[in-house]
């Protein structure tokens, strides 16, 4: 039988040995909560969270679209690492959720009325908020794992970006309205290259859309030109065409002319309807190697018109 003199020192070093359990608990329960004491939903654990955390997934993960994709959080318009020491990040508050392990026993105050098995108590740790720190909460579940951004979803990010406009139509003899072109003389065909209404590959309309870890440029540019000459005859087989200048006299388009056969009479306002119809292309690239090419939908040009009269020869 212990003695009074020995029995006070046994129970001082139980109630030692039961203080220091529930305190290894509470620290599990807050691993990487250290700090000023600051405002959060639970005042039984509630400490703040003294310096930012670093990413602890490197934000990548798999995706389609042409290469794998990333993982991108944003809360009020600041992306924010998706995961880290501190667990995964809630987009809809900002703040990162961690389960506690060991959960709490039951009737903890950390379940707010709920039992084991009953959603689980996690670590909330807000440390970009204002009056941010951590606390133990009860939640149904876990926060949903941001999705992936895709190459491809970046490529078209980028192609909203860039304006095409309808590109103009040039002739030669001009179509200003003052002039006349002669059946069977050639005519001058080009696409207005002013401003965006013509992009070249080697020198394309370009944007870049980015998110942290990925980045792709898009870029568009004309591929082929169909022309429709307003005669249903055969349309000229040329791209863009060169803008004629008075120095090119009498001679030939090098490379987009066309000459009628017949005389515009008849025709509405006795003139012929010309047309352009401009088919462009993009190929966007990722900085993760990803890319791709395709065809965009085709933009016709403002109708044109041209006179056309036959050369009347006097004897």
């Amino acid at each position: 039988m212990l003695r009074a003199g020995r029995l006070l020192p046994v129970l001082t070093v139980l109630a030692l040995l039961a203080a220091l359990g529930s305190a290894l608990w509470l620290s599990g329960a807050s691993a990487r909560a250290d700090g000023p004491v600051g405002p959060c939903e639970n005042t039984n654990v509630c400490v703040g969270a003294s310096t930012p955390p670093t990413d602890g997934s490197g934000g990548s993960g798999g995706g389609g679209g042409g290469g794998g994709g990333v993982r991108v959080c944003e809360y009020q318009g600041t992306t924010y690492p998706c995961s880290t020491d501190f667990g995964t990040f809630d987009p809809d508050d900002g703040c990162y959720y961690e389960q506690v392990e060991p959960q709490p026993p039951a009737g903890d105050p950390d379940w707010h009325g709920h039992a084991p098995g009953d959603g689980g108590v996690y670590l909330k740790t807000c440390p970009y908020t204002p009056g941010g720190g951590s606390a133990n909460v009860w939640m149904a579940a876990a926060p949903a794992v941001p999705p992936v951004v895709t190459p491809a979803e970046l490529a078209q990010r980028a192609l909203a970006m860039i304006h095409r406009t309808a590109a103009g139509v040039g002739t030669a003899p001009s179509n200003d309205g003052k002039r006349t072109a002669l059946v069977g003389s050639p005519i001058w065909l080009w696409i207005n290259k002013d401003g965006t209404d013509y992009a070249t590959k080697a020198d394309p309309l370009s944007a870049t859309a980015a998110v942290p870890g990925l980045s792709v440029t898009a870029n568009v540019y004309v591929t082929e030109v169909d022309w429709d000459m307003g005669d249903q005859g055969a349309a000229p087989k040329c791209g863009a065409g060169t803008p004629y200048r008075d120095s090119d006299g009498a001679k030939p388009s090098p490379d987009c002319g066309y000459s009628y056969t017949q005389p515009s009479i008849g025709q509405p306002d006795e003139r012929y309807a010309i047309t352009a119809t401009v088919h462009w292309s993009v190929t966007w690239v990722a900085t993760n190697g990803a890319g791709d090419t395709f065809a965009l939908d085709p933009i016709a040009t403002p109708a044109t018109t041209l006179r056309v009269s036959e050369l009347q020869v006097l004897n």
